[in-house]
């Protein structure tokens, strides 16, 4: 390990082989940063925090605080932060920890969480995640994997982001954004279309991009439609047969959303 002097680590700490902590940084007592885990300088890691191997945290970083949920303000309410591994959390990001409301605020692997960006408490967010600077989750909001989140977005608590879904930049995310499309608007986003480029580079066919297409037609193409979306979705999953994008999009309508799409 290489710990510069100016940093303070607790005794009762964990630490994986080969981490570097750089200058007048603060390690917790309940913290445990994985293998090769780099904490550059000026990083602030507390509360009950795991932190994956080969991580990298830039300078004003803080993970692990005391939720804003003026409902649990005790450290010993605290769920934790947990975070997968080859994660880059850039300068002045925040994450919080959860609260007894969930099992704690979750980040997976191979996300990039920008310049002054901030993650809530009770977040669970998947895998290779953008998160673009000052974008801000609210607590509890889920994002699946692979999706972009745009500069300067502001995602009301309680959303769900869908996979491979492309948030744009300033957009107001106050509704579920389905999986796949593009979603933008300011001050409040819409869908807009598929996320083609984004798919495309993801391995998805051109079949799968009609698949889709063909999903979000029919819910967003015709505003004036007096047809139930149940029953524009029964018929729909018909047309698509067995495409698994295209029933993953109607699965995320029918049983992830809790706020709602448009």
């Amino acid at each position: 390990m290489n710990i510069h002097p100016s940093s303070i680590i607790h005794p009762d700490a964990k630490l994986g082989t080969d981490v570097k902590i750089g200058p007048f940084c603060t390690v917790g007592a309940n913290v445990t940063l994985g293998d090769r885990v780099e904490l550059i300088s000026h990083v602030v890691v507390e509360g009950k925090t795991e932190i994956g191997d080969d991580t990298i945290i830039y300078p004003f970083a803080a993970l692990g605080a005391l939720s804003q949920d003026l409902k649990f303000q005790s450290s010993d309410t605290m769920t934790g932060l947990r975070m997968g591994k080859r994660n880059k959390i850039r300068e002045y990001a925040t994450i919080h920890s959860g609260t007894p409301a969930s099992t704690g605020t979750e980040i997976g692997d191979d996300c990039q969480i920008m310049v002054n960006a901030h993650i809530g408490h009770d977040c669970k967010v998947g895998n290779g995640i953008v998160m673009s600077n000052l974008v801000q989750l609210g607590g509890h909001v889920e994002v699946e994997d692979n999706a972009i989140i745009s500069a300067g977005a502001l995602v009301h608590q309680f959303c769900r982001i869908g996979r491979n879904a492309f948030v744009g930049g300033m957009t107001g995310v106050g509704v579920d954004v389905p999986p796949y499309c593009i979603f933008a608007g300011t001050p409040v986003g819409t869908y807009r279309t598929i996320n083609k480029v984004g798919l495309l580079r993801h391995g998805f066919t051109n079949e799968d991009l009609h698949a889709v297409h063909t999903v979000y037609s029919a819910i967003f193409g015709n505003t004036e439609d007096p047809t139930p979306m149940a029953d524009r979705l029964k018929k729909i999953r018909k047309e698509v047969g067995g495409n698994k994008y295209a029933l993953d999009a109607i699965d995320f309508i029918e049983n992830r959303s809790k706020r709602g799409v448009k």
